[in-house]
């Protein structure tokens, strides 16, 4: 089974959701739990294989200075942890968000996917990092492309401003504006 993240909190990953419905959903606890389909679960398996893999490489080259570590904000309240932090000989203490991506998206990649430079901007701008970067594995050769943000003073505010929005927002929003997989897909609108 795949609980949904507690409630009363922003998360991240859900944040890097467009879809406010869904972020309204997770913020206030009104998530369902879903039946982890054995496909998803080596899915999940694979990744964190990755991560083991990735935390021994930075290990022997001696710049790995933590692992998930976790961040917050009181107001708004967002927590989340950081994949790796490590010590950069150019761009000093960042952090490394990780992903891994089928060949077909590894292909496409000419830049991080919206939804994880928006996760690596929230950690930038929680850890007060200069730069970070997103590292993708390709699942299917094991290539790895990295991409290098810069903290960005605009879009957090702009991340800020819409977490107030929301915690502030009566009901959920009726309407879906994230990608066909979106969770709150699983959730009935109310019928007014």
């Amino acid at each position: 089974t795949m609980y949904p993240p507690r409630g009363g909190v922003f998360h991240p990953s859900v944040l890097s959701n467009a879809c406010d419905r869904a972020v309204w959903l997770t913020y206030h606890g009104k998530m369902i739990s879903t039946k982890l389909e054995p496909v998803l679960n080596r899915i999940f398996q694979t990744g964190n294989s990755l991560e083991t893999r990735v935390e021994i490489w930075l290990t022997k080259l001696g710049i790995l200075m933590g692992r998930e570590v976790s961040v917050r904000l009181d107001a708004p309240p967002i927590s989340g942890r950081i994949d790796f932090i490590i010590r950069h000989q150019t761009h000093g203490i960042s952090p490394i968000e990780l992903k891994s991506i089928n060949t077909a998206g590894f292909g496409r990649l000419t830049r991080p996917k919206p939804e994880h430079e928006l996760q690596l901007q929230i950690y930038l701008n929680l850890g007060n990092y200069a730069v970070g970067t997103v590292l993708y594995e390709n699942k299917n050769d094991q290539k790895i492309k990295s991409f290098v943000i810069h903290q960005d003073k605009k879009r957090w505010d702009d991340i800020l401003t819409r977490c107030f929005r929301i915690q502030t927002m009566e009901k959920a929003p009726n309407e879906c504006t994230g990608e066909f997989w979106c969770v709150c897909k699983n959730i009935p609108f109310e019928t007014e």
